[in-house]
């Protein structure tokens, strides 16, 4: 019975002690980004697509032109902005467009950092830089028969995507 009491008495200090040193925290370097550092940051990155016509995905290029399953946007119920991107094989001619360019057409790559922390990054690149899968961003004209005549194109590459705001 001694024993029984004993076992007990230890096993609570053992739960008492484990319970205390799991409620212990980790100092934290970084403060947490205020809500308006994060809007700062997301400000960045929308900056990125101001004005562009089109942006979504390469699906087959060639000298001068190239194909790009288009990113859709719609407006939520909130308000709120939605970006659906279709998946690679379901394009057809309704999220399908094509876009042409010059010899005058500017082309940058663009380093996205999804999680916001970073303001994105510009370097040069050129035509040959677009290739099947490319994210793009397209600014230009759109002409009445539904392509686009680019003036600037920037290939995206969004890093952080497991950081993004809002993912789960």
């Amino acid at each position: 019975m001694k024993h029984s009491k004993w076992i007990a008495l230890l096993l609570t200090g053992v739960c008492a002690v484990s319970l205390l040193a799991g409620c212990g925290s980790k100092g934290n370097d970084t403060p947490p980004q205020t809500s308006s550092q994060q809007q700062g940051s997301a400000k960045l990155n929308d900056e990125v697509y101001e004005g562009s016509v089109l942006s979504g995905t390469v699906i087959n290029y060639a000298d001068g032109e190239f194909s790009v399953l288009a990113i859709q946007e719609e407006t939520a119920d909130d308000g709120g902005e939605i970006a659906i991107m279709p998946a690679p094989g379901s394009e057809g001619e309704n999220n399908t467009t094509k876009v042409t360019y010059g010899e005058d057409c500017e082309f940058q790559v663009v380093r996205i950092d999804a999680s916001q922390e970073k303001a994105p990054e510009y370097q040069e690149a050129s035509a040959g830089d677009v290739q099947k899968l490319t994210e793009v961003i397209v600014f230009g004209e759109e002409l009445s028969s539904g392509e686009v005549q680019a003036d600037k194109v920037l290939i995206a590459d969004i890093y952080n995507k497991d950081k993004m705001p809002g993912s789960y």
